[in-house]
């Protein structure tokens, strides 16, 4: 029987930059996306999923929703989706989170990120019109400590 390798992660640096591209399909197309992805990296909020030097996937946790932690993205490999990455990543940016709160969003039409924030302990907390047009963004929210 083969065992899986066990994920590990660490924060992202910009020599990760190009296989952060390469997790993220929309970076490939859009500049804006590579210099946000560049800005992250730079302030240490990009966290990278890899086993054996190959990155899986990312993530990002900011301090900038109200004070609280806001993870703004979650991106997998497309080679590596449906394998538990993100929800991996999740847990790990829910331990590394240093306020009480942890949010998250995704649009409405987002059925898979939905089902991932749920089993990753997330409740809906609200929503948000106006961001895409005709998709309404929805906030998730998880206590990770006792006030």
């Amino acid at each position: 029987m083969r065992v899986a390798p066990e994920i590990l992660f660490r924060p992202a640096v910009e020599a990760d930059l190009p296989q952060l591209y390469e997790c993220d399909p929309y970076s490939k197309a859009h500049e804006s996306r590579r210099l946000e992805l560049r800005h992250m990296v730079q302030q240490g909020a990009c966290i990278l999923a890899f086993v054996d030097g190959q990155a899986l996937g990312f993530a990002v946790l900011e301090y900038s929703f109200f004070g609280h932690g806001f993870i703004s993205l979650v991106c997998v490999a497309v080679e590596h989706r449906g394998k538990g990455v993100a929800l991996s990543l999740l847990m790990e940016l829910t331990q590394r989170c240093v306020t009480q709160k942890l949010f998250t969003s995704t649009n409405a039409s987002n059925a898979s990120a939905q089902s991932l924030f749920s089993r990753a302990g997330f409740m809906r907390s609200g929503s948000v019109e106006n961001l895409d047009q005709g998709d309404l963004e929805l906030i998730f929210f998880k206590e990770l400590r006792e006030s």
